[in-house]
């Protein structure tokens, strides 16, 4: 690596997206690792061939993320909140190998980006501050952790899916990225313990969500709580109503 891609890299952005884009990856080889060939492939195996699409889905994020690392280089806007094309789902082996040439090509681009490249807006202008950071983050990291999160929900096994989310927040915690990665992450977690049914736990982490939040986006974040469907087991607890507020009748 030369003196000035280190240099380019070697910032607290830069390198808190590659933590998180290995813990990701961590998870998804989890999986190839604990299903034996006939279970990947059998669909009464708690939905094998679910978890081989998602992981095909973070792929195809992930390739749209690098698409906006090199617009942002070329000088051009990108628009975090699109919707990464949907491509074909092949075998176990064509996916993982998908899912290894995307990271690749994401970690290549990223080291073609400067800090304050990483810290822009680049995007149409929204109703609060959005950052390249955290759009690269959300669709190669964050959805996938939420969707292998709710793989599990969906099949009845509540602690492992807070187990994603607790590895998706502990992972964010152990970067040095802004306080917004925590407000994400302390928002995730709450409403996969509201889920769960586990309101008074769920309502040790909200209240981060705001106070990491960006002052701009939290009046947002706090209209979208109070229609978030996640949340909705905590709607009659009055700590929950008087950090949100109430709902417009």
């Amino acid at each position: 690596m030369s003196e000035r891609v280190r240099e380019m890299t070697s910032g607290p952005l830069g390198n808190g997206v590659r933590q998180l884009l290995e813990t990701v990856r961590r998870e998804e080889w989890t999986f190839l690792r604990a299903l034996t060939d006939e279970e990947r492939e059998r669909p009464s195996a708690d939905g094998a061939p679910e978890i081989r699409e998602l992981i095909c889905r973070a792929s195809e994020a992930r390739a749209y993320a690098t698409l906006m690392l090199r617009e942002v280089a070329a000088g051009r806007a990108a628009d975090g909140c699109a919707e990464p094309p949907a491509g074909p789902v092949g075998t176990w082996d064509e996916v993982h190998h998908r899912a290894h040439e995307a990271m690749t090509e994401l970690h290549a681009a990223l080291d073609a980006m400067s800090e304050e490249q990483l810290a822009l807006n680049p995007g149409p202008v929204r109703s609060h501050p959005q950052y390249l950071w955290r759009d690269i983050t959300n669709m190669a990291v964050r959805g996938p952790m939420l969707s292998y999160g709710q793989w599990h929900r969906r099949h009845g096994r509540d602690f492992e899916s807070l187990a994603v989310l607790g590895r998706w927040y502990e992972a964010v915690r152990a970067t040095d990225l802004p306080t917004k990665a925590l407000s994400d992450a302390s928002y995730d977690l709450a409403c996969g313990l509201s889920v769960a049914g586990r309101g008074c736990q769920a309502m040790r982490y909200l209240p981060d969500a705001f106070t990491y939040n960006d002052r701009a986006a939290v009046g947002v974040l706090k209209a979208w709580a109070r229609e978030d469907p996640d949340l909705a087991p905590l709607a009659d607890r009055p700590d929950f109503r008087t950090l949100v507020g109430s709902k417009q009748s």
